[in-house]
């Protein structure tokens, strides 16, 4: 999956930020209300709630007690999501880059007539790397029986030191298909081989659908 290495455009608007109303949603986050040992440690920096806000200082991420887990976020609008953006501290800054996420997924709820027309549409009509994606898996590990389809399958490099803020496209076809979402779930998979995991930031961008 290629990588953007320019800045982010001004022109994409970050729904998953808290001061643009994003939220975290609880029952598909995990572990289940945020109360890990780690995260009780930590405080509200260790909390999910991290992830959704702009601050890159050391320390400052979601700290989950194993290498994967799911941060499900709310927005205020419905969107078209077009990109997923994943930052961390730089890792000329830390001496535990083992610990920042690798392979990560992003899940869109899918909810209302129109949704679930589109979406059965696609996955009637999957091929190349949205076929894979379905055929391996139909939902996050917490679905709430909700359904779900995959937006984008990609890794965050941690080693590239001159772009550690990555913004990464949705799948053409599921962009094509014209789906709007309100919540959305962000599954890490695995991270660069340490015990614990610690997700740092996490933006959504799209466009509104009134």
């Amino acid at each position: 999956m290629p990588v953007n290495t320019q800045p982010i455009p001004r022109s994409l608007y970050d729904y998953a930020l808290w001061s643009n109303g994003g939220i975290v949603l609880s029952s598909l986050t995990s572990p289940h209300g945020c109360d890990s040992w780690v995260n009780r440690l930590m405080g509200k920096k260790g909390s999910a709630q991290a992830v959704l806000e702009d601050d890159l200082q050391e320390g400052a991420c979601w700290h989950l007690p194993n290498r994967l887990g799911q941060i499900a976020i709310v927005f205020r609008d419905v969107v078209h999501v077009t990109h997923v953006m994943v930052d961390h501290i730089l890792a000329e800054l830390t001496n535990a880059i083992e610990i920042a996420p690798h392979k990560l997924l992003l899940w869109g709820m899918v909810d209302g007539t129109d949704n679930l027309a589109k979406y059965h549409s696609l996955q009637s009509s999957a091929m190349g790397p949205l076929c894979d994606l379905l055929t391996a898996r139909m939902a996050p590990a917490l679905s709430c029986s909700m359904p779900f389809v995959p937006l984008v399958s990609f890794d965050y490099n941690i080693h590239e030191s001159a772009n550690h803020t990555q913004l990464f496209p949705v799948l053409d076809s599921v962009a094509a298909a014209g789906m709007d979402f309100g919540v959305v779930v962000l599954e890490i998979l695995d991270n660069w081989d340490g015990e614990l995991m610690c997700l740092y930031r996490v933006g959504v961008y799209g466009e509104h659908r009134t």
